[in-house]
């Protein structure tokens, strides 16, 4: 394909000459050109006056990105990696930045997906390797990427894998380009932190990179797709990764480098080294995540799991999930940051869509039925915050309609903690702690016990107490006749009229 616009010349710079399109994005393209003084094969990147209308914020639009443009080629300058396009050249043609940076014959990860599906963990692993590598001489030149992604992801035919589109990056001595209100990256792979509006980092690179390599693993962003961006935002600002239908030590980093926290995630070089590890069957050197604060309010041998009897069959069905420790802060405040701001810049660059239903009620976590030894006799002094028990002491087993005594009701962890544990033998005391708004949610009693009925177990991970009365968890469903399921919950705690602690109400995600 030769140049096929009027307002494309042939030759730029008066040495490269455009041979062929090779890509196009929203504000710019990319060719295939040759270098006629030095008889090489370069590619140039062009700025499309298209992408800027004759108006004032045209023309503002237009100027910001001559600016991205060439700051693009002086990061590029600065990094000179094997796993990093190298930038030759920045050359002003017609008023217009056209940037000239190696050749690689290659595709793009986003497309060898479209085109393949996910691919092998082996192959996943050395491509992240060689990501992480580039990406960490970019940290070490204080150059934050700010868009890894499939698409920025190219794949030589020898299996060279080199990192493209500085862009949007930002080295630490530059002035911040972005506009107030605008969000740089691609929504389906960038980090919860990001999506709440705070300024990239190194640590936004790295869940990126997972993100991207969750994807080639799984064949989907870990918050999957949606066309609306404002409503894929708030997924990866305030709900958890999917657990992968894949394990192994390689899954394993990826689900590091997605730490919802940025401080629990490896550095680039980090990731670079575990994934090599992981994929020779080495030890990633990852030292293990501390215990989460929710940990130390967890009830003694009491799982806890949501209140309402989901259909299994309305659920999703991953494979059994590894415990994984992570800090899970509550991200609030994301629907007025979205609202506020004034555009989001989206380029979603993989087409797989976003699987799966919901269940429309609360997991529950199972408990064997108290045995005497495990129930707390009463003292008469009570502590301040009393241990919550399935069920009175006795030497035989509790009566189905006894609730057992709730948690302070200041402890709303503890008092979800207690429902899960009344689950799935004693439905009859768990249905005693919902609200009349939870078991509404729940179904008729029937359904309720119903439900219940056909678990093995439940049990629930990652409890956490995010408000005065709300508590989140991960809920996981153990069937008897299907596979087992893993689902997020929230919870609200009130009292209910005789003064004990109830849950409220429920809701997923």
């Amino acid at each position: 394909m030769s140049p096929a616009s009027d307002h494309t010349p042939v030759r730029v710079g008066a040495r490269y000459r455009l041979d062929e399109r090779i890509g196009a994005g929203a504000m710019g393209a990319v060719w295939r050109a040759t270098d006629e003084l030095l008889n090489r094969t370069v590619a140039v990147k062009e700025l499309l006056i298209a992408a800027a209308p004759p108006t004032a914020a045209g023309n503002d639009a237009l100027e910001e990105s001559r600016q991205r443009i060439l700051r693009e080629g002086r990061i590029g300058a600065r990094l000179q990696h094997a796993h990093v396009i190298s930038m030759f050249d920045v050359v002003v043609h017609e008023d217009r930045p056209w940037l000239v940076m190696e050749y690689l014959p290659s595709q793009s990860l986003a497309q060898v997906l479209g085109a393949k599906g996910p691919l092998p963990l082996s192959q996943v692993a050395d491509i992240g390797r060689q990501v992480a590598d580039g990406l960490a001489a970019a940290h070490v030149a204080g150059v934050v990427h700010r868009d890894v992604k499939p698409g920025n992801v190219l794949i030589a035919e020898d299996g060279r894998v080199k990192l493209t589109d500085f862009g949007v990056s930002r080295a630490v001595d530059d002035v911040q380009l972005t506009r107030t209100g605008l969000i740089a990256g691609t929504p389906a792979f960038i980090s919860p932190e990001v999506a709440r509006g705070l300024d990239p980092t190194a640590a936004s690179d790295v869940f990126a990179l997972g993100a991207t390599l969750y994807a080639a693993v799984e064949g989907t962003p870990p918050f999957g797709l949606d066309d609306n961006a404002y409503a894929l935002l708030h997924k990866v600002a305030t709900e958890n990764v999917r657990p992968p239908r894949e394990t192994g030590p390689v899954v394993d980093v990826i689900m590091r480098l997605l730490s919802r926290d940025p401080e629990d995630r490896p550095s680039a070089a980090q990731a670079r080294d575990a994934l090599a590890a992981a994929a020779a069957g080495r030890d990633t050197g990852l030292a293990p995540l501390a215990p989460t604060a929710a940990a130390s309010t967890a009830v003694a041998a009491v799982p806890p799991a949501p209140a309402g009897p989901p259909t299994v069959s309305d659920m999703r069905r991953p494979e059994p999930q590894r415990r994984r420790n992570r800090r899970l802060p509550v991200l609030i405040g994301v629907l007025a940051v979205l609202a506020a701001g004034v555009g989001v810049t989206v380029a979603l660059l993989t087409s797989s869509g976003d699987p799966g239903g919901t269940p429309a009620a609360l997991p529950a976590t199972s408990a064997p039925a108290p045995t005497e030894s495990a129930a707390a006799a009463p003292t008469t002094t009570p502590s301040p915050t009393p241990t919550p028990t399935p069920a009175p002491t006795t030497t035989t087993a509790p009566p189905a309609t006894s609730a057992p005594p709730a948690a302070a009701a200041g402890d709303a962890a503890a008092v979800v903690q207690t429902y899960y544990g009344l689950l799935p033998g004693n439905t009859d005391a768990a249905w005693q702690m919902l609200g009349a708004q939870a078991q509404g949610q729940s179904g008729s009693r029937d359904s309720f016990n119903g439900f219940y009925g056909g678990m093995d177990s439940v049990s629930v991970q990652n409890v956490r107490q995010t408000g005065e009365n709300t508590v989140e968890a991960t809920v996981v469903f153990d069937p008897r006749d299907g596979a087992t399921t893993t689902e997020p919950y929230r919870f609200v705690v009130g009292t209910g009229e005789n003064g004990q602690p109830i849950i409220e109400s429920f809701s997923q995600g």
